[in-house]
Order: C-alpha cells, then sequence, then structure tokens
C-alpha cells in the first residue's frame, strides 16, 4: 500500500484583473455550467477574441527535482490561425493549426519531456476532474466556500477531488486531485477574454510546473508565421511519438491507491508482443512509479512484423495513475 494522503493545497494567492462588468456572483451553479463558461472566457476560447500572442517562461521539475526552463509561445489570429512553440531543454515543438481548412501540422526534435505533457494536459482545465464531475450523476453544483480565508466557489470533494472558480469573474481558481493541485492565478483582460498570467501544478506542495508570463494584443503578425515550412509533413502528436503503431492487445488491471499524476516510461517488447523491459524516465510522484512499472510489465502489444517475421521493438508511453 502506499502512504496516507499528504496535505496538497499551497497557500493561494489569486489577484483577479478582470473588468468590473463581469462581477457578479450566482449561488449554486450546475457544474457543467460553470466549467462552460469559465472555458468561454478563456483567451482563444471563440472566435470573437481578439489577435494576440501569449509568452510564458517555464519551470519543469522532475521527480528528483531538477530544473528544466524553457518557453511556451501561443499566437492566435482567432478565426484563422493558431501557432503554439514550446522549448523545453533540447525540446522544440511547434504546431500551427489552420482554422479554416481544419488543419494541423505538427513538429518536433526530440523526446517530450513529461512535465511539458503535464502542461499540455491541464492548462485550459484540469480534464480528469472535469471528466468526474462532468460525467456524474446527479448533476453536481458548485457553491461559495471559504478556503485559508479566501471566496471561492466550489464543488464539494468527490474522493478528495474538486475544482473551485473565482465565484467574481467566474475562471478557474484551482483543482485539487488527489496528491496534485493545479492553479490559475493572476488573470490578465484581453478583450472579452483572459489568461493566467501564472500557472502552476503542484504535487503534495511541491512545485513541479511554473509558467509565468503575459499576453499583448497583436495588430499585425510577422511575415510567415503561420505558414507551414515546405517538405516537412505533420507529424502528429509529440507523446504518441508521431502515430501510434503498437497497439495494446491485454493488460493486466493493477489496484490504485487514491493517488494521481502522470508517468513517462520506456520499454523493450519481444517478439510475441510481451514487455521484457521497463525504464522510468520520469514521474510525478514518486509514490506512483511502482504501480504503474508492475502495469507495464503486464502490457501485450500485438506483435511487430518485420519483413514478415515478428520482431522486437521498443517505445515511450505517456501513463496517467489515476484511481
Amino acid at each position: 500500500m502506499l502512504t496516507a494522503m499528504r496535505s496538497v493545497l499551497p497557500t493561494l494567492f489569486l489577484t483577479l484583473l478582470l473588468p468590473a462588468g463581469r462581477a457578479q456572483v450566482i449561488a449554486n451553479r450546475p457544474f457543467t455550467a460553470a466549467i462552460t463558461r469559465a472555458r468561454s472566457l478563456e483567451a482563444g476560447a471563440t472566435a470573437t477574441d481578439i489577435p494576440h500572442h501569449v509568452h510564458y517562461d517555464l519551470k519543469l521539475y522532475n521527480h528528483k527535482g531538477k530544473l528544466t526552463t524553457g518557453t511556451w509561445d501561443i499566437w492566435r489570429d482567432p478565426q484563422h490561425y493558431i501557432r503554439a512553440d514550446i522549448v523545453a531543454g533540447d525540446f522544440h515543438y511547434s504546431h500551427i493549426e489552420d482554422l479554416t481548412l481544419k488543419t494541423n501540422w505538427r513538429h518536433f526534435n526530440t523526446l517530450m519531456p513529461l512535465k511539458v505533457f503535464d502542461l499540455r494536459q491541464n492548462y485550459a482545465q484540469p480534464d480528469f476532474a472535469v471528466m468526474r464531475f462532468g460525467t456524474a450523476t446527479p448533476e453536481h453544483y458548485v457553491r461559495f466556500q471559504q478556503i485559508q480565508g479566501s471566496p471561492f466557489d466550489c464543488t464539494s470533494e468527490l474522493v478528495q477531488v474538486r475544482v473551485c472558480f473565482d465565484p467574481l469573474a467566474h475562471v478557474l481558481a484551482f483543482a485539487q486531485m488527489f496528491n496534485q493541485t493545479v492553479t490559475w492565478e493572476d488573470w490578465q483582460p484581453l478583450g472579452s477574454h483572459s489568461i493566467p498570467r501564472r500557472f502552476r501544478i503542484y504535487d503534495a506542495g511541491r512545485v513541479m510546473i511554473e509558467a509565468a508570463g503575459h499576453a499583448e494584443v497583436v495588430r499585425t503578425f510577422p511575415p510567415g508565421l503561420f505558414s507551414i515550412p515546405p517538405g516537412q509533413p505533420d507529424m502528429g502528436e509529440p507523446e504518441e511519438d508521431g502515430s501510434s503503431p503498437h497497439k495494446v492487445i491485454d493488460r493486466k488491471p493493477v489496484h490504485l491507491d487514491p493517488l494521481y499524476g502522470n508517468v513517462l516510461a520506456h520499454v523493450e517488447v519481444d517478439p510475441q508482443g510481451k514487455v521484457k523491459k521497463v525504464d522510468m524516465i520520469d514521474a510525478d510522484d514518486d509514490d506512483i512509479i511502482h504501480d504503474s512499472e508492475q502495469y507495464l510489465k503486464h502490457l501485450t502489444f500485438a506483435p511487430q512484423l518485420r519483413d514478415g517475421v515478428s520482431a522486437p521493438f521498443d517505445q515511450y508511453i505517456y501513463l496517467r495513475y489515476a484511481q
């Protein structure tokens, strides 16, 4: 069994700088309505947004505390294009989305760090918590609460999971998912939308990820910013290494303790599709490593054929640990 739950909620200092016209309190709103409204207020959520550029400086810590610095830039021409560039250590990633043609072009040069995976997974909303509350029956509601002396609209705790909103601005404030806490802070107005100038993910009170930055309105984008380089096809999502050719055909369930986090592992697979070796590259929490490793060891993949003969292969896997 894993260790008992640790205190995870960091002290929150939330400075909300949104237009006063939005300030109204609505009590006991359905969670689905609250999260939908929060998302609609974020920059980039609708075509009524204004052209802008968001820049974040990144601090990413692996499970051993090693720091990787980087940057994250997002350019949005709301009705036409979105471009995102992430640099974290040696990892470089670019994504251009054509909103008119509904096409994507992605390019990356090496293995994506786990904390970049975490960042992309939770920045817009805490997907795991939203799924829990959004699919629950009966409907969950958010209610006014005071936490550490500050006002919030929060769900009740559902097995150590909750989501809280600012009661006046209606944007996301923080989400607690077992041992992890995600915070969206210091919201900056951007037309009728806004962006969090600081985004952080904590594990048991330890900062894993910090994105700090600002947004600016763009009147004219640099020439060629949204142009796809010739001769470079779309590589797909970096967490799938472009594509995922190795299909899992069997797995062994494992007991999960009430913990949450992601792991990045490298597996070596024999010609029969059995995992022969697991190397854990990084994990959000040391307490999820053993169970994740046991799960990965008992995966069975569809055999990979090379010249008509089953052959060994290896693969990097991003795995979410959640009860």
